[in-house]
């Protein structure tokens, strides 16, 4: 059910979450926002701890990425020739302007962006069934934290607890049972009893990783 009433995460957007959200306002790094007690389904206690990742796990953001950058360069590319997580090192653009590029795509197209697979938000919801708690972690510039979470909204992406990452402390340290992520340098500080799953994309097929899926329903079937 979507509420009726608004709460303010900056200054100049207004979001109506799917969900009923508080929002931590002590201006501490990450953003934590977590589900108001007695919103969620009624199903067995969580006992594991389930993140996430938003970019390229739930969100196909890099097809929209890279129209934005034929775009801007005349140079037509596409996601599958993102074949590096380093773009710089097979494109001719600085680190700043991917960043850059990224935070345009959030801010101004971020309704482009489609999900990873249809009706992904069901798939977060059977997860959170299977008695998980789903933390949702996503490292990224500031300015685009109120239109990604506006993105989840859109998408009905269920979500215990919803994390913006802005400095350079890495997802291994947060609080979590399994990972799945895109990005190899998440994966690499994973050590036991942690464990992670990998999102098959382009720019990881290089990296050595023993459990690898195509999708967020693949990897449901392993929890």
């Amino acid at each position: 059910m979507r509420l009726q009433s608004l709460w303010r995460l900056t200054s100049l957007v207004r979001i109506r979450p799917a969900h009923r959200y508080s929002i931590n306002t002590h201006q501490l790094l990450p953003i934590v926002l977590t589900i108001a007690e007695g919103t969620a389904p009624k199903v067995t206690e969580a006992v594991k701890t389930v993140a996430i990742d938003v970019d390229s796990v739930l969100a196909d953001v890099m097809p929209v990425w890279t129209d934005e950058y034929s775009k801007r360069t005349g140079k037509r590319v596409t996601k599958k020739e993102i074949v590096s997580w380093d773009i710089p090192t097979i494109l001719p653009i600085t680190p700043d302007q991917v960043y850059r590029y990224f935070s345009h795509v959030w801010k101004h197209r971020w309704r482009e962006i489609p999900p990873t697979e249809p009706d992904v938000g069901d798939v977060t919801k059977r997860i959170h069934r299977k008695g998980y708690r789903i933390s949702i972690i996503t490292k990224r510039e500031r300015p685009t934290a109120p239109y990604v979470a506006m993105w989840l909204d859109l998408h009905h992406i269920y979500a215990d607890e919803l994390l913006f990452v802005f400095d350079a402390v890495p997802k291994a340290n947060y609080p979590f049972d399994m990972l799945i992520d895109d990005a190899p340098k998440n994966l690499v500080d994973v050590i036991a009893p942690k464990s992670a799953i990998l999102f098959n994309q382009p720019w990881n097929k290089d990296f050595d990783w023993p459990v690898r899926v195509d999708s967020l329903s693949e990897a449901e079937k392993l929890l």
